[in-house]
Parts: structure tokens; sequence; C-alpha cells
């Protein structure tokens, strides 16, 4: 290669790795956000795999009392699963998991049936609190086991050779109906296709959600930056306002922004979790959704909306103040490239897994985000737990009125013009 050609390239190259805008952008980002990905998932499913393999407690309704019900109990039982015995009727027991769980009811008959070559039915309710991935995979993991005792007495009933029996009734001897009880009453619907409705209405959400967010932070940094770089901020702070009004006033532009941003995301979301139930009515027969808490009543939109303006507003704030610490353009581009992590995070951790699994330290720090609560303001749509979303309120309430306090303190001082900051000690 030719000396000045070779000198050409080291210039660029270097040229290229001082533009912090490529450094963090292209290089140090991905090599920030991949790992966190992979960590994410891995702590995700990690914590969802350590509780779903422990004991499965499971409420049993026995009104048979029979050999094969006995089988039955036996069988779960030496598969790390604790029985609890519950009495009275059905619609007592069910009482039983409305917060959660699993009640199989194992009517009178069952094992008379099934001894002389007919189909026995075993009743399965799965309790759903907060429509989470642990309670659907509790609900697969019940279904493989009574699939596993089933098979075993197949082929103990071959093995018996019943005379006179249908084929169809030693081969599947057991006709499982399974519901789902939400909110305390038993509904129609499989628990699998219950979880994929709630799933793939909260799926977009979160993604959504940190596109805004992101795009919302570039504006707002870049805005003063503009200022800087054009040489207009200067004459801007000679005019008869207050620099207080200054900021204000970019502040309440931003803010404007994000109010319509806010409004149509709503809207988009709304028909978004329209068309995901339509898709899938047929498949559950003539359930009314609405009825069950499927589809979010208007008061669960309208806190996403708030906390998704919420966190509009605090992610503005969080950019000026940090826009006033960029000289140009490509500096608070920059800046926000490093923002853009915390924004990801509760993304990632929440799309791949539940807040209860996590471990705490990671819930207490995605609980110090503020951009974590319209991410669960999404998900509580369906479970109507909205006090967590309340206090994320307040908690941003007090987050943006902070950060705001520090742009303030920039922006009244000339540090708005360098920013530049100097960690000298004064000499006394």
């Amino acid at each position: 290669m030719p000396k000045g050609l070779r000198l050409l390239v080291i210039k660029e190259v270097k040229d290229l790795l001082r533009d912090p805008k490529i450094l963090i952008g292209m290089i140090l980002f991905p090599a920030l956000i991949l790992p966190l990905m992979g960590a994410a998932i891995n702590i995700s499913t990690g914590s969802l795999v350590e509780k779903s393999s422990g004991p499965l407690t499971v409420y049993v309704l026995d009104e048979d009392g029979g050999t094969v019900a006995q089988r039955i109990l036996g069988f779960l039982q030496d598969n790390n699963v604790e029985i609890r015995l519950v009495r009275g009727s059905y619609e007592e027991a069910i009482k039983n998991v409305a917060g959660g769980g699993v009640l199989m009811v194992l009517p009178e008959g069952l094992s008379q049936k099934i001894e002389s070559g007919a189909r026995g039915e075993i009743m399965i309710y799965y309790g759903f609190k907060e429509f989470s991935i642990l309670e659907s995979l509790n609900a697969q993991r019940m279904s493989g086991l009574l699939g596993g005792f089933e098979n075993i007495l197949v082929r103990g009933l071959i093995s018996e050779n019943v005379p006179g029996a249908n084929p169809d009734s030693i081969l599947n001897p057991l006709l499982v109906n399974e519901k789902s009880v939400i909110k305390g009453v038993a509904q129609p619907i499989s628990p699998y296709v219950l979880t994929n409705i709630v799933r793939m209405q909260g799926l977009m959400g979160p993604l959504v959600i940190m596109i805004v967010l992101i795009l919302a932070m570039q504006v707002a940094a870049t805005s003063i930056a503009i200022e800087k770089e054009a040489k207009t901020l200067e004459t801007l702070l000679t005019i008869p306002v207050s620099r207080l009004n200054i900021l204000f006033g970019k502040l309440v532009g931003s803010v404007t922004i994000a109010l319509l941003a806010t409004i149509a995301n709503v809207f988009a979301f709304t028909y978004y979790v329209s068309s995901i139930t339509s898709q899938v009515t047929s498949s559950i027969g003539n359930l009314d959704l609405a009825s069950v808490g499927l589809i979010p009543p208007p008061e669960g939109y309208f806190l996403l909306g708030l906390t998704l303006f919420g966190a509009l507003v605090s992610a503005l704030a969080l950019a000026l103040t940090l826009g006033t610490l960029a000289q140009d353009v490509r500096g608070a581009q920059s800046i926000i490239g490093i923002v853009i992590v915390p924004i990801f995070l509760p993304t990632i951790f929440l799309m791949m897994g539940d807040m209860q699994t996590l471990p705490f330290s990671i819930q207490m720090v995605l609980y110090a985000i503020p951009f974590t609560y319209p991410v669960l303001a999404s998900q509580s749509l369906i479970t109507g737990n909205y006090a967590p979303i309340l206090a994320g309120l307040v908690y941003m309430a007090f987050f943006t009125l902070f950060t705001l306090y520090l742009a303030a303190k920039v922006f009244t001082t000339e540090k708005v013009m360098t920013g530049r900051f100097s960690f000298k000690r004064r000499r006394l």
C-alpha cells in the first residue's frame, strides 16, 4: 500500500473513532446491549425454570375415593406434587385457587367407570391472578403429569385385557376438561389460549413505548445543542426573558409533543388489542371477553396513557438536562446513546419474564428506572393491579421535578454555554 494512502487510511480511522456518535452508537452500544440482552434473557428464563421446577401445589376434591383416584394421587405425589385435600362442593373448592393454583376434581364413580372400560372425566381448574408465565407453566406441568399417568393407566388396562371394553376408552380413559378461574369464576377457556391472548396484548406495548421514549429524548436533547451549534443560544439568552422561562418554554413545547404522542399511542394500542381479541374469539366460542377482564376497561387505558405521559415527561426532562451539557448535536446524541441502555432494560426483562420471578436486586433496579412503569402499565391492563402504577406515577413526578431542578441550576449559569464542568478543587 502506498505511503500516502496508508496515512490517509490511518487518519480516517482516527477521525471516525474520535466521533462520539460512531464510537458509542456503532461500537460501545452494541457491545453493551447484546450482553445485557443475553443476561436479561438468561436471568428471566432461569428464574422461571427455578420457580416452575419447585413443588406444585394441587388442591384435590376427591368425590370418588376409589382405586384409580388413589393411584392418581400417589402418582402426583411421586412427581413432586403437594396434594391438599378439600371438602365441600366444587364451587367452594374453587375459592382455593382464586388467587392462583390448581384444583383437581375427581368425580364420584371415576374409578368404577375406568375399571369397567368406560371413560372417566377429571375436572381441572387453573386459577389465574397475575396471568404470568409461571401460572401458564404450572398448567402445562399439570397437564403433562396427567398425560403421563394416563399412559401408565392405558398400559395397565391393556395388560389386564378387559373383556368387552371399548378400545377408545382403553386408549383414552381420561377426558380432561380444562377451565380457567378468573377472579374467582370458572370460565370455559383453555389456560393456554388465555395466556396467548394476554401475552399477545402485552408484547407490542413495551416495544412501542421504548421507541417513543428514545425518539422523544433525541429530539429534546438536541434542541439545546442545535441552538448552541447554530450560535442562536447566545442571542436567545440576551433577550429580556429569564433563563428559567426559556427552559420552561422548551419543556412545554416538548411536553406538547409528548401529549400528542401519548394520545396516538393509546389509540394505536387500543386498536391493536381489539384486533388481537377479534382473531381469537372464534377459538373460545361465545365467551364475552370483556366480562372476564380480557378486554381492558376505560380506566385501564387512562392509567396507561397517564403513565406513558409521565414517562415521556421524565424522559424529556432528563434529555433537556443532559442536552445542556452537550456542546453540539453530536455530543447530545452521544449522551442520549448512553441513556438508551436504561430504557432497554425494563423492556428486555419484562418481555422475557415476570417481575415477581426476577431476583429482588433486579426488581429494585427496574423499579428505580422511571421507564419501567409504562411497561408494567401495559401488562396491568389485564390483571387490574393498578397499585404499582399509581406508585410509579408519584415516583416519576419526583424524578421529573428533581431532574428539572438540575437543569435549572445548569441553565442559570454560564455552564449552559460551555457545557464543561471542572472537578478541580478551588485553591483557598
